[in-house]
């Protein structure tokens, strides 16, 4: 889900933000870029942070597993056609 429309910025990245460290809403300012525009998004980007109302699901949420990455080979043009 975005939180900030106008940068592009999603709530996976605010809790990241947060899990390194962010600590107000000024942090989310200078790491995101987030409630730099319009600010519409700065009551729901603070509703992450420490005391916010979506704080303790962050912590009560398991860590992140880090993404795992799948290398599949590359097909031939020949190969594609056979395929489709």
């Amino acid at each position: 889900m975005y939180i900030c429309v106008c940068n592009a910025i999603s709530e996976r990245q605010v809790q990241e933000a947060i899990a390194q460290g962010a600590a107000d809403l000024s942090d989310l300012q200078a790491q995101l870029g987030i409630a730099t525009c319009c600010g519409q998004c700065a009551d729901t980007a603070t509703d992450y942070l420490p005391g916010g109302r979506y704080a303790t699901e962050l912590a009560a949420a398991p860590a992140m597993a880090p993404a795992r990455v799948v290398q599949a080979p590359l097909l031939t043009s020949t190969e594609i056609r056979r395929v489709a």
